[in-house]
């Protein structure tokens, strides 16, 4: 069911924002969003991070850095709208 749930999450949260994107495209404003993976912050205890690097394909997690990086970058690209930027270790590919 976790897969499941992962690829609801996310194929919605991909179709609202290529929806938003165009509805508000004429009054100017860029909708954008991050699919992000399995982040390390304190959230996740340190004897699941095995467990956890093993959901991604390049086998760790991602860095806190690695999300702002996708965001800033969705804040700087002006022509982009209606993206959904997965920052997730190419776990959003599908199972490997």
């Amino acid at each position: 069911m976790n897969a499941g749930l992962t690829s609801l999450t996310k194929g919605g949260l991909n179709g609202v924002t290529r929806e938003l994107a165009i509805e508000y495209a004429k009054a100017g404003i860029r909708v954008n969003a991050i699919g992000a993976g399995i982040i390390d912050t304190p959230m996740h205890a340190v004897e699941q991070h095995e467990f956890l690097k093993g959901m991604h394909p390049i086998h760790r997690l991602g860095r806190v850095e690695e999300i702002v990086d996708a965001a800033l970058y969705l804040t700087r690209a002006e022509f982009v709208s209606g993206e959904l930027l997965h920052v997730d270790g190419g776990a959003h590919a599908g199972k490997w």
